[in-house]
């Protein structure tokens, strides 16, 4: 038996560091209670089988999915809900897809037992464990971390941005240890007033850094004390609210005792900082009380309650001061966040009973005004405030007591409350005017606003409010003293409707803007797709303890974008011969069916990242929608790569062939285009045919000039199928077509053989070695009588005919039934009708240029094609060319 010995879960700051390290020992260790596997998760052109997901927005939920293997091909997948997702692979494999595209590196971890498989343009937002080797190719990009039980390689042309905070937010499900999260200190928060017959709210926060930016999100425990004594003990995630009562009134020293996780702790009274041996709390036993409720920018809010109370001696419960009486008290407000501001907004107050009354009030200044109260003792009021952030609101009023021994007592009774006016939305929308609201790219106000991935000018406004059921927010007044570090954005693609929303470059920033200024500008944003969008809010924001609903936002649409380049894949073409596996020289000659030159044209951003959308439809520019617009690809051209003739379109100066265009997948191919070798006087033995085709940038460039790159930063190229025919086994011959004369009774039919030949060697005088061309079973001749005397008409026999000649046809067949012939093993005849008369006819058959041959009959044209000829013979019997001699015998 051997024993396992169990090791503890391993540190995950051991494990992910910067650089990425390789050969880790321990890594991480998989829970045991991953559930079975799901099998191949299959992710392709945009879609994942089995659907893991919610198919409605394509979001993982938090947890564990563990599968057998995985593939992502083309395109953008995986996207995170909140806590992290965790995905668990036997091997996985990734080739030109982004994964988790702008989302939270922390929301998501894939473990890969065994091999991963990075090619092509790769993104990916996560942190990634492989427990074997891993090779990180050029074009990945990961933001997050990395790291493997194996070798770890990385490539120049490869990035791995990481990111700590992602490793510390990540929920590794208990494959490695995250430690004790750190409270850097607690926070005590309170105003500066108190009563001693009601309760008073205590504020209480654990802060993560000296800022207390960020509050602790595991639970803490601490002990409330008041005057050095236990009070209250609390336990509360990242901050939280308590009442503390004090009746017997007077001065009372706060503080905390025991905290778990242990920190000191920090005073602030009315926002500021005090020593702890400061943190003290006045209790009055008669004053002013009211609480302002938080509201929105501009909106007048809730009602609220002013009280003047006092302590029964008694009970010790407070008692109204004022009963159906109105007093003249002062007010005054302070701005709190933003202490400094940009807009010097005024307060608007009002009295509500009857006699109303409004006072406006500047910042820092004193506005007395008259306050009923009712028979209750209570006070209504109202405020409003026309700009964003904490404002505080003072009142004091001087109160006299007349004393059992006649004399009077003056109290100076205050009181002040702090108030939350949050703003009521937001709105984005670009710097610049350009904008398509057309769902048609070719509409022409659809104009360019930028390439995917470039970078443009946004503007966020935090806005007024003006109606509550408010949801377009651009005409809306903006606010100047809104504050908010990292306000979050989210984008969603409006154009084309069923395209990918993408991701945009700046996810996150801080809000503050100066007295200039309407919004907050955002100078380097970009959007990951092609086509047109919206920004909105990414997440709901939590604002000086109000929440504001990411769905609280409007915006401009933005576009329309392009790729900010072309990549361009190409097949490799299948050279059909003219005839069986060869074609002659100046016989044209294309493409199997099917396999003729064909390019995938994908778009891509300036991060190198596929831009999906460019794909969609008339989105995808490189096919104009107009046929007679569609590019012809004019600027194509071919080399020859044999180095044995010069290669030429066979419609030259022309072009021939069209362009074939097709939707999903996208792709341009060249239809019914010809070729030909081309022939001179000097003989060439049979070679293999090879040549490139090449496509001029104009060719592989799109409607917007959007052309075909290397990378973003690169210039527009030509793109070249290149050692076209390369191993194919397509021969080029060098041919002709030979006549011979013929001779016979004009009594009898005449036949005349044909054969055609081509050059097998060339020997040491540069002088040919001819062959009948025995896998000719393809050239096609034609005995129709033509009256072209010249040698460019490729069909038809011209005859001429002698004096007092009858004219007479010619054929294909013995029966003298078809005019149209073919050669069989490169052999073939002309027929000829019985003449009835004795005479000579010379003979020259009309045949494509790839079998005329510089015949130079007649010896001053060497360099010119001629037709084949002959002569046939009527009234003469020759006899075979092999009888040397003949005689009749009895």
């Amino acid at each position: 038996m051997v024993c396992l010995q169990a090791s503890a879960a391993p540190q995950c700051n051991d494990i992910f560091k910067d650089p990425p390290r390789g050969n880790i020992q321990p890594g991480l260790i998989p829970p045991a209670n991953i559930g079975p596997s799901l099998g191949l998760l299959d992710c392709s052109n945009g879609s994942c089988t089995p659907v893991a997901y919610d198919p409605s927005t394509y979001e993982f939920q938090p947890g564990d999915y563990n599968y057998s293997s995985g593939r992502f091909h083309q395109g953008n997948y995986v996207k995170t809900s909140g806590r992290t997702t965790r995905l668990y692979f036997d091997t996985l494999s990734i080739n030109n897809s982004n994964i988790n595209l702008g989302g939270d590196a922390s929301e998501l971890i894939i473990f890969v037992r065994n091999a991963l498989s990075l090619a092509g343009h790769v993104s990916i937002n996560g942190i990634i464990y492989v427990g074997g080797s891993v090779d990180i190719q050029p074009q990945t990009i990961i933001d997050g971390a990395v790291a493997s039980g194996g070798a770890l390689a990385l490539h120049n042309k490869s990035e791995v941005n990481f990111d700590q905070d992602a490793v510390d937010k990540a929920d590794f499900g208990g494959m490695c240890n995250q430690g004790p999260v750190s409270v850097d200190h607690y926070r005590i928060e309170f105003s500066s007033d108190a009563l001693s017959c009601t309760a008073k709210s205590i504020g209480l926060r654990a802060c993560v850094n000296d800022a207390c930016s960020t509050e602790a999100t595991v639970t803490s425990s601490v002990e409330l004390t008041k005057a050095n004594v236990h009070y209250q003990n609390v336990t509360f995630t990242g901050q939280t609210q308590t009442q503390l009562l004090h009746p017997a009134g007077g001065i009372v020293h706060l503080g905390l005792g025991g905290t778990s996780p242990a920190a000191p702790y920090r005073c602030y009274i009315d926002g500021a900082l005090v020593s702890n041996a400061a943190c003290q709390l006045n209790f009055e036993d008669t004053g002013l009380y009211f609480e302002v409720p938080d509201t929105s920018s501009c909106k007048t809010s809730n009602q609220f309650n002013l009280y003047a109370v006092t302590k029964n001696t008694q009970t010790q419960q407070c008692q109204p001061l004022f009963t159906n009486q109105s007093r003249s008290i002062n007010f005054s407000f302070d701005y709190e966040r933003p202490s400094s501001v940009n807009n010097p907004a005024k307060l608007t107050l009002s009295s509500v009973n009857a006699p109303a009354q409004t006072k406006t009030i500047s910042g820092g200044s004193i506005q007395n005004m008259n306050v009923q109260f009712d028979a209750n003792g209570v006070a209504s009021l109202t405020a409003r405030y026309p700009e964003a952030g904490v404002v505080r609101l003072n009142a004091q009023y001087l109160h006299f007591v007349t004393q059992p021994s006649g004399a009077t007592e003056s109290l100076f009774l205050t009181h002040s409350d702090t108030f939350t006016a949050a703003p009521a939305g937001f709105h984005f929308s670009p710097m610049n005017h350009v904008r398509c609201d057309s769902s048609d790219p070719y509409d022409p106000n659809c104009a360019i606003f930028a390439k995917a991935g470039e970078p443009f000018a946004m503007q966020v406004m935090a806005a007024c409010w003006q109606t509550d059921n408010d949801s377009d927010f651009s005409d809306n007044g903006a606010l100047q003293n809104f504050e908010y570090a990292s306000l979050q954005f989210d984008v969603k693609v409006e154009q084309p409707s069923t395209g990918a929303d993408g991701a945009l470059g700046v996810t996150a920033a801080d809000f503050k803007i100066t007295a200039n200024d309407t919004g907050l500008k955002i100078d380097n944003q970009s959007w990951s797709e092609v086509g047109t969008m919206k920004v909105s809010l990414a997440a709901d924001l939590h604002y000086e303890g109000v929440t504001i609903d990411a769905g609280r936002s409007s915006s401009e649409i933005f576009g329309r974008f392009t790729p900010a380049y072309l990549d361009i894949k190409g097949n490799v073409p299948q050279l059909a011969a003219s005839c069986q596996h060869f074609s002659y020289l100046e016989q044209p000659f294309g493409f199997i069916a099917g396999l003729e030159p064909r390019i995938e044209v994908a778009g891509y951003s300036t991060l190198g990242t596929v831009t999906s959308n460019y794909q969609i439809g008339q989105w995808w520019r490189y096919r104009h929608r107009d046929l007679a617009e569609q590019n012809p690809w004019s600027g194509r051209r071919y080399q020859d790569q044999s180095g044995s003739a010069n290669l030429a379109d066979f419609a030259f100066p022309a072009l021939s062939g069209r362009v074939n265009y097709q939707l999903s997948p996208n792709v341009a191919e060249l239809r019914d285009s010809e070729l030909k070798y081309v022939r001179t006087p000097a003989p060439l033995v049979p070679f293999e045919g090879q040549f490139y085709l090449e496509l001029s940038s104009l060719d592989v460039s799109d409607e917007d000039g959007i052309c075909y790159q290397a990378s973003a930063a690169g210039s527009c190229l030509p793109y070249r199928f290149d050692e076209i025919g390369k191993g194919q086994g397509v021969e080029f011959r060098y041919g002709r077509l030979r006549l011979e004369n013929g001779y016979g009774p004009e009594t009898e039919s005449l036949r005349l053989p044909l054969r055609s030949e081509y050059v097998t060697s060339i020997d040491a005088q540069g002088l040919a070695n001819w062959e009948t061309n025995q896998q000719d079973n393809c050239t096609v001749y034609q005995t129709v009588s033509s009256s072209d005397p010249g040698e460019g008409a490729v069909s038809g026999l011209n005859m001429q005919f002698p004096a007092g000649f009858s004219a007479i046809n010619a054929y294909s067949d013995p029966n003298l039934s078809s005019q149209l012939g073919s050669l069989g093993l490169g052999q073939g005849y002309l027929y000829f009708a019985v003449p009835s008369s004795a005479g000579e006819v010379p003979l020259k058959l009309h045949i494509g240029p790839w079998l005329k041959w510089y015949w130079n009959f007649d010896g001053t044209a060497p360099d010119t094609l001629y037709d084949p000829r002959a002569t046939a013979y009527f009234g003469t019997y020759r006899g075979h060319d092999k009888v040397i001699f003949w005689r009749e015998v009895q």
